[in-house]
């Protein structure tokens, strides 16, 4: 069995929900990661943004390039904003997923995931009253689910 030596810091770029585009910075700890990242998506007349804390737990299989176990469970908070001219809404989300790296190379891979967000706490604002016949009001669905895609490089 061949050794490598732990990574410092891993950077990743990826798309998911509650993350939207993000960029994300994790910091490895054996079989274990605590990251954070920001995120994003460009929406006209709309500012979204996202972020999130969560910790990585590696726990079975194997791969050529990494010590690193490939499965992992995630969990994490995610702080979700949605502004437009009419309506602030803010939403707190428990993250839950399982996903697997697909290592490339030793330093490159690829992490899919998927699970549940579990919504903590919601606040709608509605700057602009609606006087429309059809304002679209609020959705509540406090469980919904989380999925995201990453490409990642270890430093």
């Amino acid at each position: 069995m061949q050794l490598f030596a732990q990574e410092k810091v891993n950077i990743s770029f990826g798309i998911g929900l509650p993350e939207l585009l993000n960029i994300d910075v994790g910091f490895p700890l054996e079989q274990a990661q605590i990251g954070v990242s920001i995120g994003t998506m460009p929406v006209k007349n709309e500012s979204l943004i996202s972020l999130s804390g969560d910790i990585y737990y590696h726990f079975s299989g194997s791969s050529e390039f990494s010590d690193i176990r490939p499965w992992y469970g995630m969990i994490g908070l995610n702080y979700l904003r949605d502004e437009t001219e009419r309506i602030l809404d803010k939403y707190l989300y428990l993250n839950l997923r399982i996903g697997r790296d697909l290592n490339i190379s030793h330093k490159i891979g690829i992490a899919l995931d998927a699970g549940v967000m579990v919504q903590i706490f919601n606040e709608y604002i509605e700057k602009i009253p609606c006087t429309g016949w059809f304002c679209g009001g609020v959705l509540d669905f406090p469980v919904l689910p989380s999925l995201g895609i990453r490409l990642f490089y270890r430093l």
